[in-house]
């Protein structure tokens, strides 16, 4: 089974909408390996956020979203 990584600003920026992650690594790891921001987008491991030191493993779902502003 491989961990699904979806990504809205992945998606967009490079037509790309899903990732598969066959070993376990942190969120910080997968982030780093996408060339995104903690900062800019929130992180969901199995409908969950998660932060920069939780682990993702084999067969869990990864949602990253852009975190969105505005005034």
């Amino acid at each position: 089974m491989e961990t699904d990584i979806y990504s809205t600003e992945m998606a967009l920026r490079s037509g790309i909408s899903e990732v598969h992650v066959t070993k376990n690594k942190t969120v910080r790891a997968l982030l780093k390996e996408l060339g995104l921001l903690y900062r800019h987008h929130v992180v969901l491991v199995d409908g969950k956020r998660a932060y920069l030191d939780d682990e993702i493993t084999e067969g869990q779902r990864v949602i990253v979203l852009p975190i969105i502003a505005g005034g």
